[in-house]
């Protein structure tokens, strides 16, 4: 009771402070006068702080002028129930005012522990090694982690692996994630960022969803041109539909483990390589890295201008697209002169 007395006698000799300088009138032209916060401050109001406590804290840290002037404001309006606890970071210019509305909207200041950027066309591999390397997870729970059925069937991923299905984005992370954590927000993207209808679409064209983000992929790897992607579609639907191998050396690559840079005549002509498109007809058994929207897109807009073959342009980045195995070759052979002359340069 006692100390209940002397708050009330506390609050009674600030409230008379601020009314005999000048009254409600000034303490509202004071609360609402900008301030120039001295670098960055961090205020955390804890569930069941006190007014005094929170206006002394505010004060101390250079928020606000005045702890007296700002708990007698605050007692004024008789908002502060509505004050909602955690950290508020305060780097700027603030009124008093401002303060308050911060603290009742629940603006609090939530910092990023972890950033993690996921190319487009990044491989299972890859994400093991930047999950790992930024500290998420050991490498090996995450490759298990990749394949494990029950964690598959909990994420609503079809096929036996997580490939094609972590999206490509930069994800932020407030607090530390674990490795399910992370797998699990990426996926959750995937979905997110899947056209619509896109399963509908996809079957009526004969291709499972699985399928489909395997055919979406190898149009990423191909090509990084979002013009292109639609053309690729195309060279990849037509033989499909003439059940003639895909020929895509990135499909190749994925399925070489000690792959050092290099295509040899052993990699082309190996057939226990699954996803050697050169050999095996159809699509590959999985993606083979992390299609983005617009090539997931492409496997339901190809063009149709009668291409069937396609090869890099020479220092271009981009590719020249054929209809027959003559013009093809031609090019072919352009780009194979053009690398050994750079080759040849190199070396001089």
């Amino acid at each position: 009771m006692f100390a209940r007395l002397v708050k009330l006698t506390v609050f009674l000799l600030l409230l008379g402070t601020a009314i005999a300088g000048g009254g409600f009138f000034r303490l509202q032209q004071w609360a609402h006068k900008p301030l120039d916060v001295p670098g960055e401050k961090i205020i955390e109001l804890k569930a069941g702080t006190s007014l005094a406590a929170l206006a002394g804290d505010l004060a101390e840290a250079g928020v606000v002028t005045n702890g007296a002037f700002f708990h007698v404001w605050v007692r004024f309006s008789g908002n502060y129930q509505k004050y909602q606890a955690g950290k508020y970071r305060f780097s700027g210019r603030y009124a008093p005012a401002d303060v308050a509305d911060m603290m009742i909207r629940g603006e609090v200041w939530n910092p990023i522990v972890l950033q993690i950027t996921i190319p487009e066309g990044f491989k299972l591999r890859d994400v093991a090694e930047r999950l790992a390397g930024n500290g998420v997870g050991h490498i090996v729970e995450i490759n298990h982690l990749f394949s494990d059925p029950g964690f598959l069937q909990s994420l609503h991923v079809p096929g036996a692996s997580l490939e094609g299905f972590l999206y490509p984005a930069t994800y932020s992370f407030h607090e530390m994630p674990t490795a399910m954590q992370a797998l699990e927000l990426m996926v959750k993207t995937f979905w997110q960022n899947l056209p619509k209808d896109y399963e509908t679409s996809v079957k009526a064209k004969g291709l499972s969803l699985a399928e489909a983000v395997a055919f979406a992929s190898l149009i990423e790897l191909e090509t990084r041109q979002d013009d292109e992607k639609p053309l690729i579609s195309e060279v990849i639907w037509r033989r499909l539909k003439d059940k003639v191998p895909l020929a895509i050396d990135a499909a190749i690559i994925y399925g070489i483990p000690d792959y050092d840079g290099t295509i040899r005549w052993s990699h082309l002509s190996d057939a226990k390589n699954p996803y050697n498109t050169r050999i095996h007809v159809g699509l590959p058994p999985t993606a083979i890295g992390a299609p983005s929207t617009k090539s997931l897109e492409s496997v339901l807009i190809p063009t149709n201008f009668g291409y069937y073959y396609y090869v890099l342009i020479p220092g271009q980045g981009r590719h020249h697209f054929s209809k027959t195995l003559q013009e093809h070759n031609l090019h072919v052979k352009k780009l194979v002169n053009e690398t050994k002359r750079l080759k040849g340069k190199e070396k001089n």
